[in-house]
């Protein structure tokens, strides 16, 4: 059966009943993620106006989400056929053909959208992705324009700078390139609150103390958290645990932080999260535990015995993890901070991530990460592994049979090439994954060292870098 043949089209017409009050009601059932029941009404609505776009939209958002990519994309198809001059949803077809691995038909979408709309600056952005712009192309040029138009949002002139970053980075024009990222950067109004995220590593560090490990409950998954800074390698990581027959992933779920953020909404004036959880009974705990399985597996059922949750700044919430799931296994991705300060710094992320936005920002929260993480594996011992993305890069299948002993499971090796496991990538990674394990992320930061220079002294300076260095090489040998 082919994905569009799962959805019927009834020919039915007339519109729904309160039709203004039922989009409300999905759109904040989509907005809590919680898109099974909003897909249910979605498809209620499209039995009774089956060519309506507005309820097709979301219908594409809740399959994707829910993993149907094949549905969702279908269903983008027959949009775009209907309504071919909504540049709109070329755009989001391309998107999606990218993140599930059809990058010829990304391609021929995004050129699609740009027929519709030349100044589509989100497809202009995406293209000179999968096809990099020449500097003196005519499509450079138009970038060139719309960056001194005076006319974009923002984010449009986030995504202009960065491209044009990109394109002069590609060119050999460090200086050039470096500028057109501050100026990416420098166009988003970002606000960092670090004296929060330090309260909170001050509280782990004095209050939080694992409890027991145990086998998870009959008929409940393990969960293997895969977490680091953003843009150091846990993607890949996913991949690799995800190519093992046994290993199922929810992707980059929001479970975790949402569970940690109910858990701070009930705190007592003066209270952390370790105390009000040290006083929760075993009923309290399941109900937390239940919480976080519902919205990281999306109201679906897992048939899977292990399942992977990455998300990297999971890493500041483990101790959370391993009180509700004390079963779970973690992984810490360790990458030169240098290399992820400048790959968060040109990377144009569309939400979340604020640190990124300032270069002493990103020098404050890497110290914060892994003052972080290095309490967490003290306390947590063979539950947690410090994986070297160096070691990994350079010596993969010595590490990758390191890291799927780690976590608990026999060997396979369709580990070892996570560039052919099929599946959608959402992330920033989506192209260097489908690349089989290289070494050419290393060292990037070097010719930018001297840009970089408000991160290293939010670091610490070199002193600190000697020491994340003598760390980095403790890990790789293990």
């Amino acid at each position: 059966m082919s994905a569009m043949q799962k959805i019927q089209f009834p020919t039915g017409t007339g519109d729904m009943p309160d039709e203004m009050e039922q989009f409300a009601k999905v759109d904040e059932l989509i907005a809590t993620r919680k898109f099974a029941p909003a897909l249910k009404l979605l498809l209620k609505k499209l039995e009774v106006k089956a060519d309506c776009i507005e309820t097709l939209d979301r219908a594409t958002i809740c399959y994707f989400e829910l993993g149907d990519t094949a549905t969702a994309i279908a269903l983008l198809h027959f949009i775009t056929e209907n309504w071919p001059k909504k540049a709109v949803f070329w755009v989001k077809m391309a998107e999606m053909m990218q993140f599930s691995g059809d990058m010829d038909g990304a391609i021929a979408s995004f050129h699609q959208a740009l027929k519709v709309d030349p100044n589509h600056v989100l497809a202009l952005f995406k293209l000179n992705q999968l096809q990099p712009f020449r500097r003196e192309s005519k499509l450079v040029a138009r970038m060139r324009k719309l960056e001194k138009s005076g006319k974009l949002t923002p984010r449009g002139q986030a995504l202009v700078s960065t491209t044009l970053g990109q394109v002069e980075a590609k060119s050999g024009r460090h200086q050039a390139a470096f500028r057109h990222f501050a100026r990416s950067k420098s166009a988003k109004i970002s606000k960092f609150d670090f004296e929060r995220l330090k309260t909170n590593v001050d509280d782990q560090v004095a209050h939080f103390c694992p409890t027991g490990g145990q086998n998870a409950p009959k008929g409940m998954p393990r969960i293997i958290f895969v977490c680091g800074l953003p843009r150091s390698g846990t993607t890949l990581v996913e991949k690799i645990l995800n190519c093992h027959d046994q290993v199922a992933t929810v992707g980059e779920s929001y479970g975790l932080a949402q569970t940690t953020s109910l858990i701070e909404h009930r705190l007592d004036p003066g209270q952390n999260r370790w105390q009000w959880l040290a006083g929760r009974s075993d009923e309290e705990i399941e109900i937390l535990r239940k919480y976080y399985l519902s919205i990281a597996f999306k109201g679906l059922p897992n048939e899977h015995a292990v399942v992977v949750d990455k998300m990297p700044l999971n890493c500041l919430d483990i101790g959370v993890a391993q009180l509700l799931l004390p079963e779970a296994k973690f992984v810490f991705m360790v990458r030169h901070p240098l290399d992820v300060g400048l790959s968060n710094y040109f990377t144009n992320f569309h939400e979340g991530n604020e640190f990124s936005g300032r270069l002493p920002w990103i020098g404050q929260t890497t110290r914060e990460v892994y003052r972080a993480a290095e309490d967490y594996s003290d306390k947590l011992d063979g539950q947690m592994r410090m994986q070297s993305f160096r070691a990994l890069v350079q010596k993969p299948e010595e590490q990758i049979r390191l890291l799927i002993e780690q976590v608990g499971l026999p060997w396979q090796d369709a580990c070892l090439h996570p560039e052919l496991s099929e599946g959608t990538v959402r992330t920033a990674s989506t192209l260097q994954v489908r690349k089989k394990i290289n070494a050419k992320g290393l060292g990037k930061w070097k010719t930018y060292e001297k840009q970089l220079q408000p991160l290293i002294d939010a670091l610490g300076g070199h002193d600190w870098l000697e020491q994340w260095h003598k760390l980095d090489e403790e890990v790789a040998g293990h």
